[in-house]
């Protein structure tokens, strides 16, 4: 059991599909193991799986997060309850297939991850108002929805580009409305060419009252040396 006091758990949303939310949730996980901390990131419910020639589906996310970590000795259930084919919300992606997704679940399997690990990152499913579990008959329980069940702060990933200062706003306006802690942005550049909106986003969004945490680079290469700081903030918050 993890001592009282010593667990931290993140939620990492984005302000839309496709802002990069695993590969920066899986550099900061290596970069807080590099450091000497047992941290480890999970993603409940996962679409847009590839269908293996087994018929089974292949959760390329977890499977990316739980090798971040370095744990591919552990059972992929550690870090995954749910897998969807179509890449669409998770909870409509659900219904087209006949599958029904039980937000307690995903509760249940984040509780568990933090008995085992000191610094737990959660990824979750688009953005923050994205349809994440139940049906249109019974009604849906959002990203927001199921935050608000674990009860713990959020980082937002959000696109470096035209159009972000809106989506950001946004959705740190909906964490407040909801009383959830915002943690922090991170701005990353997911376009090798920018326009002139990249030297001014983030200080727009400071004078707003958003902290951010980091612009990142395009590109994988040096992603890790730009989350290095991030990584530290996050283990000494």
């Amino acid at each position: 059991m993890r001592k009282p006091g010593l667990q931290k758990t993140f939620f990492v949303t984005g302000t839309d599909t496709g802002v990069g939310k695993t590969t920066v949730t899986g550099s900061l996980v290596r970069l807080l193991v590099a450091g000497g901390h047992r941290a480890r990131a999970i993603k409940p419910i996962e679409s847009g799986c590839r269908r293996r020639p087994d018929g089974t589906l292949e959760p390329s996310d977890a499977l990316a997060l739980r090798r971040a970590a370095g744990l591919e000795q552990c059972p992929l259930e550690q870090f995954i309850r749910y897998r969807l084919a179509e890449p669409l919300a998770p909870a409509v992606a659900a219904e087209r297939a006949g599958v029904s997704l039980d937000l307690t679940a995903c509760v249940e399997l984040v509780r568990a991850a933090q008995d085992t690990t000191d610094l737990l990152l959660v990824e979750g499913a688009g953005g923050l108002l994205v349809p994440f579990t139940g049906d249109a008959q019974n009604g849906y329980q959002t990203v927001a929805d199921f935050v608000t069940a674990l009860g713990v702060p959020v980082l937002v990933i959000a696109r470096a580009r035209l159009g972000t200062l809106n989506h950001i706003l946004l959705t740190v306006r909906e964490l407040d409305r909801r009383g959830i802690a915002c943690t922090g942005v991170i701005l990353n550049a997911v376009d090798a060419e920018t326009g002139p909106e990249g030297e001014d986003n983030a200080r727009v969004l400071r004078t707003f009252g958003v902290r951010v945490l980091a612009e990142l680079p395009y590109g994988v290469a040096r992603l890790e040396t730009s989350l290095t700081n991030v990584a530290r903030y996050l283990a000494e918050s």
